[in-house]
């Protein structure tokens, strides 16, 4: 069985936990401010990453995606707010990665969103596409971060082996 999906997975989790309390450290005001991105706010990127994550493994994976309804950005107002659906999000990941088989990992879903001929994928492929969505926007927080002259939080995958999560 491949653990390189759950622990890219993990890795995502472990890096977003950096830019929370990164981002925690910053006003609301930097948080909200429209900066021109793939979303408007690091707010909106921050919680597009991870309703791609929600749907796709609490929802598409476990047959459940027509009742799937991604987040009202703007609901969220405070960064206690975002980590308390982040909270939510990844533990039901973490709980579904943890019981996850060989068998599981190589299951076959559809995208139900595909506007051509549906696609199917392994759900270790779906694992894939969930971590690389997430890299590619916290990549994007890193680049955002330095044009105000904070700090990005980066986290390396040598880093994240050598610390052993």
């Amino acid at each position: 069985m491949s653990l390189n999906a759950i622990r890219l997975m993990q890795y995502v989790h472990a890096a977003r936990k950096r830019y929370l309390k990164t981002l925690n450290e910053l006003p609301w005001d930097e948080i909200i401010k429209d900066r021109g991105a793939s979303f408007p706010s690091i707010r909106d990127i921050l919680l597009h990453s991870l309703d791609v994550e929600d749907r796709l493994i609490n929802y598409v994976i476990a047959s459940k995606a027509e009742t799937w309804v991604s987040e009202d950005f703007g609901k969220f107002s405070t960064m206690s707010g975002i980590q308390q659906r982040i909270e939510e999000v990844e533990n039901k990941v973490e709980a579904y990665l943890a019981k996850l088989s060989k068998t599981e990992l190589e299951r076959k879903i559809t995208l139900p969103w595909r506007r051509d001929s549906p696609m199917m994928l392994m759900i270790e492929d779906v694992l894939v596409q969930v971590s690389i969505e997430n890299i590619s926007h916290l990549g994007e927080l890193i680049a955002l971060m330095w044009q105000f002259d904070k700090q990005p939080p980066f986290l390396s995958w040598s880093a994240f082996l050598e610390q052993g999560s």
